[in-house]
């Protein structure tokens, strides 16, 4: 029996959660141990264990996931650690280097993800960086976090880029997303029908960039874009507001303030 305890109640540990129950093992049980009950509404009352934080639940425990926001964190490893015992940790914590971890107390195998919401379906693309694992251990954290998605092992110098790439990076597509079911509705479209019929053309888009990966991304946008045609209108636009590098920008920022947030204690 594999028990796995959630150390936090948010949208990342909820999706998370999701993820590890769409296809549900008899070999493993789940404990909710959350810090208050501002995130109540996300959960099934099967899985509310407590209301009332109490660090020492995590004890007999195989796997420790510490699912918290990042301010929260220095003050929940101090309480956690003396009762993780032999436990594998999983953090998800934003900018917490391994460093930083082991220096609040983490002593045993630990593995540092960046996951993204889209675990809620299996689908997340997470980021992992190994450290004090046998290759058992690592063969069965890869495999508990890669029941929410593709996992890529990779140096933890990559990990607060990437924390701004594809932790981050949902938001960008549904911004994306909402501006083009809103374009949609100001020329008369349907929200609903619309919403169904760019998320299917962005995934479309998404399946092409990756299965044709040896080809130029601008190969294809010089496909779609006919001259003097709609989307040579689109992109004229854009790019009068500098759209690309306002993105670029952007994930800069993100990964800066992952830095930011390892930064302070």
């Amino acid at each position: 029996m594999q028990r796995v305890a959630i150390v936090g109640s948010g949208h990342l540990a909820h999706a998370l959660w999701e993820g590890w129950h769409l296809n549900p093992l008899p070999s493993r049980t789940f404990s909710l141990i959350v810090r208050s009950d501002a995130h109540r509404h996300l959960w099934d009352d099967a899985v509310w264990n407590t209301v009332v934080y109490d660090p020492s639940a995590v004890k007999g425990h195989d796997v420790v996931v510490i699912a918290v926001n990042p301010k929260d964190a220095a003050t929940t490893l101090t309480q956690l650690h003396p009762h993780l015992e032999d436990a594998m940790v999983i953090s998800p914590i934003a900018g917490w280097s391994i460093a930083k971890l082991r220096a609040h107390g983490i002593s045993g195998p630990l593995v540092r993800i960046m996951p993204n919401v889209c675990a809620a379906i299996g689908a997340s693309t997470t980021l992992a960086t190994f450290d004090g694992c046998d290759s058992a251990q690592q063969e069965a954290l890869e495999a508990l976090i890669g029941e929410c998605g593709p996992v890529t092992v990779v140096e933890e110098s990559l990990m607060d880029p990437y924390t701004a790439l594809v932790g981050s990076g949902p938001a960008y597509i549904f911004l994306l997303l909402e501006a083009l079911i809103a374009s949609g509705e100001r020329l008369g479209a349907d929200a609903g029908r619309t919403r169904q019929l760019v998320s299917s053309m962005v995934e479309g888009a998404a399946r092409l960039a990756r299965h044709r990966s040896n080809e130029p991304l601008s190969t294809w946008i010089e496909q779609v874009a006919s001259p003097g045609g709609t989307t040579e209108a689109l992109l004229a636009v854009l790019n009068q507001a500098k759209w690309p590098h306002l993105i670029q920008d952007a994930i800069v920022a993100a990964s800066l303030r992952a830095q930011e947030l390892g930064a302070k204690t």
